[in-house]
């Protein structure tokens, strides 16, 4: 089992690797001419000066402060939302028909309104990374206390539980792994989001240097942005799926107690 899990990860670094050989060949043959594709080696040392220098460590650190304020005001409105509309009827016949019509409309739709209200400062970055997080968040808490099973509510109806307790004890719980499922393309969105609004308009970040550079032609230093995007994005959501992995393995051995 393990030697299959240790195949299956080598296996999926076979077409990384033919693709990495390829762009070492085509431009150290200059094939593709090197303004417009450099060579692995040069973006590897354009990478190492901007990390020597300080300048990419301070562009990230104000990248994941965004993404990390409007992925949590993103994240709670969406959960408090999803929740309201799964636990009162009410609420979801007069929200619903609003909140599926406006997700329809792709966030970037929402920018030049957002600039017009808020200018271009941190509030409309975070507003707008907020947006995208509040969507996903929202219909998985739905889909989530939509799903809890109604035989455990007709338990709860039996010991007539208050609605916090069947709320903590109850709905909550079985509707944990939509919720968890809800903060991964919640945070997903967001750090793709952050991206987006920084090359719009921003003076420090991630997606600010990329701008800067294209505009001086430094194709190296854009590419070594979209590589350091990939894999912090890719990283954080390693992160919260063994997060969450391990929270509800922690949940589920609690409950069989």
């Amino acid at each position: 089992m393990k030697f299959q899990i240790i195949k299956n990860k080598l296996l999926g670094l076979i077409i990384p690797l033919i693709l990495y050989v390829a762009w070492d060949f085509l431009t150290s043959r200059e094939i593709i001419p090197p303004e417009l594709l450099p060579a692995p080696k040069v973006i590897f040392d354009t990478w190492w000066d901007l990390q020597s220098s300080g300048e990419l460590a301070l562009n990230m650190k104000m990248s994941l402060l965004r993404v990390g304020f409007g992925f949590l005001l993103g994240a709670i409105s969406g959960f408090l939302l999803g929740t309201a509309m799964g636990l009162w009827k009410p609420v979801e016949l007069y929200l619903n028909p609003l909140f599926n019509f406006f997700r329809q409309i792709p966030v970037v739709a929402w920018i030049p309104f957002l600039i017009l209200w808020l200018g271009i400062d941190e509030w409309f970055k975070i507003v707008f990374i907020s947006f995208g997080a509040f969507i996903p968040m929202a219909l998985k808490t739905l889909e989530g206390i939509k799903g809890v099973p109604a035989s455990y509510l007709e338990v709860v109806r039996v010991f007539e539980y208050g609605w916090f307790r069947v709320l903590r004890t109850v709905i909550v719980p079985s509707a944990l792994p939509s919720i968890s499922t809800g903060l991964r393309l919640c945070l997903s969105e967001a750090w793709m989001l952050v991206i987006g609004a920084e090359l719009v308009a921003a003076g420090e970040g991630i997606g600010n240097v990329m701008v800067i550079a294209r505009r001086l032609f430094q194709t190296d230093v854009v590419l070594v942005g979209v590589i350091v995007i990939a894999i912090t994005g890719f990283a954080m959501d390693k992160v919260l799926g063994l997060l969450e992995t391990r929270f509800l393995g922690l949940h589920r051995s609690q409950n069989a107690q």
